[in-house]
């Protein structure tokens, strides 16, 4: 595992992921699948691969979205959260307002650099039957074995959590 650094606040962060043969062996260590994991965090988590698609969700992250396995995996994360901007040509991750994205940039940042982040504010601007609501989060990253986990920490209304 990688090594554990204190944030401002002294929240102890992990600034690097878990190579696959230390996943497989702790997950392997523990008895336990991925899902089972995911689903003990206890808060809402999705697994994404480089492309901000949609691998794994555990229980907690399919209450929040209000949907079911079948489509969220292999989805793109814009869709699966109902991004206002994700309806526009060129979907998810190739609009204009995509490089605002906070969502998109921390996981991404976590991506090229493996560096985790911690209860980062992102709005995100869910396109509802009626019309957008806005969804404040806080989000955390982690780069596990090639993907990165992306935790949803809190979520409140209009302005940003925290």
């Amino acid at each position: 595992m990688g090594p554990v650094h204190q944030d401002i606040q002294g929240d102890a962060i992990i600034t690097h992921g878990i190579c696959a043969s230390c996943a497989s062996k702790f997950f392997g260590d523990l008895g336990q699948d991925l899902n089972t994991f995911l689903d003990s965090m206890g808060v809402p988590v999705v697994v994404v691969d480089a492309n901000v698609c949609i691998r794994a969700a555990n229980g907690q992250a399919r209450a929040f979205l209000q949907k079911d396995f079948s489509v969220i995996v292999n989805y793109l994360g814009g869709d699966v959260f109902e991004c206002l901007n994700a309806k526009l040509p060129g979907g998810c991750g190739h609009t204009v307002h995509c490089s605002g994205c906070a969502i998109r940039n921390t996981v991404t940042e976590t991506f090229r650099t493996g560096r985790s982040h911690l209860k980062v504010p992102a709005i995100l601007n869910r396109d509802t039957p009626d019309n957008c609501r806005k969804v404040a989060l806080l989000i955390s990253t982690e780069k596990v074995a090639g993907v990165v986990m992306l935790r949803i920490d809190e979520v409140g209304d209009g302005e940003a959590a925290g």
